[in-house]
């Protein structure tokens, strides 16, 4: 009901289309170039006013363009300076359209390579504003100079290492040429102290141009068998049309036995007998009792990263184990049997005292965490409950005896009604056209 009360408290979000998108252009140094980006809203839509601003050329760290202020525009490659617009304002009727030209001046003195910038397209505050806002990138080649390809890997985060939780090798990369480039791919592989191979693992290419002078993260994930205590060698690669652009290593180091995530498993469970659904490597089950399910049903079992959950309710915090269970439309007939074997690192989030450690699962439909009551073996380090809700589980550390539901903190809330307030403005039609 909160939701629905935020969607109806939103302003109406105008379906916009932009021609003009992006620009990519070939400049003679103290030459000149207009880009021309016309904006237009639907018959239906209310009368909306959009502003234009030039931009200082950003990038997060997945690479996604971001328009920066002139205070953040620090970038020797920055083309914002360049860049004069006709009009910074337009007032837009249902079904019109209003065109802003762009004129781009580089001096004589440019330099070589690229230059950048965003054309940053934006509601103003009133009837028929829209919920986002446009980047326009705007390419610049510098006209008879070479463009250099080059970048440095300023770090390689090996991030905490924690049981049952992949192994996580961030790598930050800057452009350190004078022009941009796409697909750039992470490679990353490790070898212990013989020099024998371990593990490695590759990104896809990324989709968007580095920009000279940004910085993007690359998160790979070596798929790691269980590692003895020991010192490992981490070598990072990042590639350009399958040359390498710089290669670092660093070391990481391996204080206690690591146990990597469950892989996959899955289970056909039938209406006239029990089923086990367990992790291969046995640390998670679930028993099934004959007459749990009404008809036929294949049960997935899948690894599920502690970055991705919910945060944990006031009074509990997360332990280290989580997984998911899938294929299920609904409740069970009859409550299931779930079996977790903790881990020290379990054990540790609850400061030693095993009697703090709970199985949770998260209720979707709810927004909430559900701390369950929970037996406690300590001798087999095992945690059990039954449950007839099967959906993302987690180790949970709490002092609570009962079955207990959290409310989903409020921006978490936000977060749905964000998405919620996306699915409108998709349904509603973004149009970029070139």
């Amino acid at each position: 009901a909160v939701i629905i009360l935020l969607l109806f408290c939103m302003a109406p979000s105008a379906a916009i289309g932009v021609m003009g998108a992006k620009y990519t252009g070939t400049i003679a140094p103290g030459g000149t170039d207009t880009h021309v980006v016309t904006i237009d809203i639907g018959a239906g839509e209310p009368a909306t006013d959009v502003g234009v601003t030039v931009a200082g050329f950003g990038q997060n760290p997945g690479g996604i363009y971001t328009p920066l202020s002139p205070a953040n525009d620090l970038n020797p490659y920055s083309a914002r300076s360049f860049i004069t617009l006709d009009n910074s304002t337009i007032h837009l009727e249902p079904g019109t359209k209003q065109s802003v030209t762009a004129t781009i001046t580089l001096p004589k003195n440019v330099g070589t390579g690229g230059r950048y910038a965003i054309l940053y397209i934006y509601s103003l505050p009133g009837a028929g504003a829209f919920s986002t806002a446009i980047v326009v990138p705007v390419f610049i080649t510098v006209a008879g100079t070479t463009p250099t390809e080059t970048g440095s890997i300023l770090q390689i985060d090996t991030g905490t290492l924690t049981t049952g939780q992949p192994i996580t090798i961030t790598t930050t990369f800057k452009n350190t040429g004078n022009y941009h480039y796409y697909n750039t791919i992470n490679e990353v592989n490790m070898t212990d102290s013989n020099g024998n191979f371990i593990a490695n693992a590759s990104t896809i290419p990324l989709i968007y141009a580095i920009i000279p002078g940004n910085t993007v993260q690359f998160v790979a994930q070596p798929n790691v068998t269980n590692l003895q205590p020991g010192t490992y060698t981490v070598d990072s690669k990042v590639f350009l049309n399958g040359q390498v652009l710089d290669d670092k290593s660093t070391t990481l180091t391996v204080s206690t036995n690591y146990i990597p995530p469950a892989t996959q498993s899955s289970v056909t469970v039938t209406p006239g007998s029990q089923a086990t659904l367990a992790s291969p490597d046995g640390r998670y089950s679930v028993l099934f009792p004959q007459g749990s399910v009404l008809s036929d049903v294949v049960v997935t079992m899948k690894p599920y990263s502690l970055s991705q959950l919910s945060p944990a309710p006031s009074g509990a915090k997360l332990g280290a184990s989580s997984f998911e269970i899938t294929g299920l439309s609904g409740l069970l007939s009859k409550d299931a049997t779930v079996q977790v074997n903790y881990s020290k690192d379990d054990l540790a989030a609850a400061s030693g005292d095993a009697s703090q450690l709970k199985l949770s699962y998260f209720d979707a439909a709810q927004g909430t965490w559900v701390i369950l009551p929970t037996q406690v073996n300590t001798q087999d380090m095992t945690l059990t409950t039954t449950t007839n809700h099967l959906s993302v589980w987690a180790v949970m550390v709490s002092s609570s005896t009962s079955a207990a539901s959290t409310k989903t903190p409020l921006p978490a809330v936000l977060s749905v009604v964000a998405l919620a307030a996306t699915a409108i403005i998709v349904g509603r039609t973004i149009r970029l056209r070139k």
